[in-house]
């Protein structure tokens, strides 16, 4: 049986979407076609398929989640002799079962995980929600209320406290199976952040993907109408993929109009830039403790991200 050797486990809208692409174009690489398959943390639930009426808020709306086990090692059975194989879960970064399970399964797989300072990786998940018509309040500053639905859900206020997380996965695995990458290095210089992750993994940290598309931007929809033509849940996508879905698996291997594609969704996109008093007041009031530890437990400097 293919096993996963190695696991992206985080931080969400902290560039695992365009690492796990720019992984799957290597040829040494494979890939499961799920994206998110939250196994090791949700094997055995039961998924909503979509939003219901005993979940209102949206705290078990994972219809795209693999939880069953034949299902997720079948993912990797077309995974040819000597290719590196993984999958990227950042629900694993923070989930209660996850390090334990995979520690049990898995316990030489390597470890990659992707952090972004912690107030613009929440910004950015507030308006991927936004975009989707999900966001947890009206107000991105209702963050700062503890103990509400920003506090409550995992993948929000508390999936930036990055230390807290990473601390038990230091506890259970050895440091040299984990790598630890800053979504900063990735804006900066993405061509030398593949490569680093390449050579962690063991393939040919020479070989250059194709890096010109932004992936799974966020943003409040500018065009209602537009977004329902060609956005993530669009008529286009649906009927294309109702009548012909195998045109849409071949659109989604041919780089340029993916690319392409995914440039007109972006376009009718809009994020305002975050207020800096609000965000220094975050830093403070929430994240603080997490970046001064971090700082240690990882060996990086992060005081970009206190504002210094």
């Amino acid at each position: 049986m293919n096993r996963p050797n190695f696991l992206i486990i985080g931080a969400g809208k902290s560039g695992t979407t365009a690492l796990y692409e720019y992984l799957a174009q290597h040829p040494q690489v494979f890939m499961s076609k799920v994206k998110e398959t939250n196994f090791f943390e949700l094997e055995g639930h039961d998924k909503l398929s979509g939003y219901d009426a005993s979940d209102p808020e949206g705290f078990f709306h994972y219809p795209w989640s693999v939880t069953d086990r034949k299902a997720y090692f079948d993912l990797f059975k077309d995974a040819q002799a000597g290719q590196a194989i993984g999958e990227a879960s950042p629900m694993y970064l923070y989930g209660k079962k996850a390090v334990h399970r995979i520690r049990e399964e898995l316990p030489d797989v390597k470890i990659i995980v992707v952090l972004r300072d912690p107030v613009d990786r929440l910004y950015s998940r507030y308006y991927h929600l936004v975009r989707e018509g999900r966001e947890p309040s009206p107000d991105f500053a209702d963050a700062l209320q503890k103990g509400n639905i920003w506090w409550k859900k995992n993948d929000l206020v508390q999936e930036g406290f990055y230390y807290t997380h990473l601390k038990k996965w230091y506890d259970n695995f050895p440091a040299e199976q984990i790598k630890v990458m800053l979504y900063d290095d990735l804006r900066k210089d993405p061509q030398a952040f593949v490569r680093d992750v390449y050579r962690f993994i063991g393939v040919d940290p020479e070989f250059h993907p194709d890096l010109d598309v932004e992936y799974n931007q966020s943003g409040r929809i500018k065009n209602k109408f537009k977004d329902r033509l060609i956005g993530q849940n669009g008529i286009i996508k649906r009927s294309v993929n109702a009548v012909f879905p195998k045109l849409v698996q071949w659109m989604k291997s041919n780089k340029k109009i993916r690319a392409r594609y995914i440039e007109m969704q972006a376009s009718n996109l809009e994020k305002p830039k975050l207020e800096k008093a609000l965000r220094l007041q975050m830093i403070n009031e929430i994240y603080k403790y997490e970046i001064e530890n971090l700082q240690a437990l990882i060996g990086r400097d992060l005081r970009k991200w206190m504002g210094a």
